[in-house]
């Protein structure tokens, strides 16, 4: 577990998976990343897409950390939101984050910002990572500021530069396309 002024990171169990599901398809947070009426071209994920496309068992189990992993962001031992990293289809030393509020209410409170810079200290010390990439839609100006606090700067580089060759059809123009993706990158030493 980590842990910064206002908030810890809790290793996500499988328990929490159905919630983690809601909180970024099923909520009011839904509209910032996914679906109607700012992301027609990206769609909701159903339950069973999440759990077979997007975050398999390893990211709840914790039983494989060189893949990824997932944690609840915890405000006063209340679940705010969660936060995880990918790694599997990225270069060695390389994590990509992804991360979302469980309510409106939780954004702009500063607890996504910890809680990028808590896992970014925690995977540069367990991991040797020393680049975090995070890619939100270009038009999420709010997150897109969030993430700057946190220590990530806009890139021109593009996803495909950091991923393994055999992940680059896959991901290679990042979730929302070459042009609205905001690939912001965090290096350390």
């Amino acid at each position: 577990m980590a842990t910064r002024s206002k908030i810890k990171l809790v290793p996500a169990g499988l328990e929490d998976r159905k919630n983690v599901y809601d909180w970024c398809f099923q909520s009011e947070t839904t509209k910032s990343h996914s679906g109607p009426p700012y992301f027609s071209e990206k769609s909701i994920a159903s339950y069973e897409e999440f759990c077979t496309q997007y975050y398999e068992e390893y990211y709840f189990t914790g039983s494989n950390p060189q893949k990824g992993r997932g944690y609840l962001i915890v405000v006063e031992d209340v679940s705010v939101g969660f936060v995880s990293y990918s790694a599997f289809h990225l270069k060695p030393s390389h994590a990509e984050f992804d991360i979302w509020m469980n309510s409106e209410a939780n954004c702009g409170k500063g607890f996504g910002t910890e809680a990028l810079v808590s896992l970014s200290d925690l995977l540069k010390k367990e991991m040797n990572v020393t680049t975090f990439i995070i890619a939100p839609a270009v038009q999420n100006k709010r997150a897109v500021r969030s993430y700057e606090k946190a220590g990530f700067q806009l890139s021109n580089k593009l996803m495909k530069d950091f991923l393994k060759a055999e992940y680059i059809y896959l991901y290679g123009e990042g979730d929302y396309g070459v042009e609205e993706t905001a690939l912001m990158l965090k290096c350390v030493n």
